[in-house]
């Protein structure tokens, strides 16, 4: 297992190597000037080459070559340094330096990345966290017994109150739990608190993965394993831990280990609607001031961590039925 899981984490440098060149031509194929503009609409053209210079954009794309120190830069002005500079002294070299270092830069506002998201990660943990476990033992423990006794009133109440939930859309939960929580019960304010918007992510995803891990569940009940062990006289409970809900584990297993990650990046609605200060706000804020560097630093983070999540799949299936191999 150890020489699969080095050979896993190695893969992940191509990937996230391909990440960050694509979100460097999304990013920097623009004219900077172009992009000065955005951050600085009122400013004079002095001012926009002044802020080409400040944030870097005036060094070379891809390679300093000899041409870039006699020609005019992006701010209008001609750097001879660069002659004294190696050929990978441009904007893409120098980023995926910082990058590789954890010097994530600073945003548009002058504050460090870095320290942005150590503030806001525990943010997003604290709305994610919760709402992920109680989604997920909610979820496992309605589809388990309602697959178990298929046909019966649960089953019935459990799959019509499953569909409802998945008919609804989300903005539809969102005024709902707002209206609840600031005019039937308005204990605190709903603006910048994470009870809501727990609630929120629970109602909204707990009617999908009924559905889903009901049908994973339903598959085995008529399974010969569980008629043979039902024949033995197994007790009821033993029957539905070891021969129904452990072997179904394993494609449930693919969804929850996935949307770790999420605890970590958070959610963008939530977050924006409810006013918390999490991860997700900061791609929405990033997205709208159009500031790259957070965009990017997001971007691959992301990445990582959902390479990370398939790897933490991988050994979960092994832990949960170890006649499984790693190769």
């Amino acid at each position: 297992m150890k020489a699969y899981i080095v050979r896993r984490l190695l893969y992940t440098i191509p990937v996230a190597l391909g990440v960050y060149i694509i979100t460097f031509f999304l990013f920097h194929l623009r004219d900077p000037m172009a992009i000065a503009r955005v951050h600085l609409p009122q400013g004079d053209e002095a001012a926009l080459q002044q802020w080409v210079f400040n944030h870097g954009y005036h060094l070379p794309r891809f390679l300093n070559l000899p041409s870039d120190a006699t020609e005019p830069s992006a701010d209008g002005k001609v750097h001879s340094f660069l002659a004294e500079k190696s050929i990978f002294h441009s904007r893409f070299f120098l980023g995926l330096g910082d990058l590789l270092s954890l010097e994530l830069g600073y945003d548009r506002y002058g504050r460090p990345i870095g320290a942005e998201m150590a503030r806001r990660i525990p943010v997003s943990l604290s709305v994610m966290g919760p709402s992920f476990v109680l989604t997920a033992f909610m979820a496992l423990a309605l589809s388990v017994l309602s697959a178990y006794r298929a046909g019966g009133a649960l089953d019935r109440i459990t799959s019509i109150a499953s569909i409802l939930a998945l008919s609804v859309a989300l903005p539809v939960w969102l005024l709902a739990t707002t209206f609840f929580f600031g005019k039937l019960l308005p204990i605190f304010p709903v603006y910048g608190s994470v009870l809501p918007a727990i609630v929120v992510a629970v109602v909204a995803g707990l009617g999908g993965q009924i559905r889903f891990y009901r049908t994973v569940f339903a598959d085995r009940t008529g399974a010969f394993s569980v008629k043979a062990a039902r024949l033995r006289g197994l007790t009821e409970a033993r029957l539905v831990s070891r021969y129904i809900f452990l072997p179904g584990l394993i494609p449930v297993l693919t969804t929850l280990v996935l949307s770790l990650p999420f605890l970590i990046t958070g959610s963008l609605l939530l977050e924006q609607y409810f006013g918390i200060p999490g991860m997700g706000d900061m791609m929405y804020s990033a997205i709208i001031s159009q500031d790259f560097n957070v965009i990017e630093t997001l971007v691959v983070l992301g990445a990582f961590l959902f390479m990370l999540g398939t790897l933490m799949t991988d050994i979960a299936y092994v832990l949960v039925d170890p006649r499984m191999e790693l190769k």
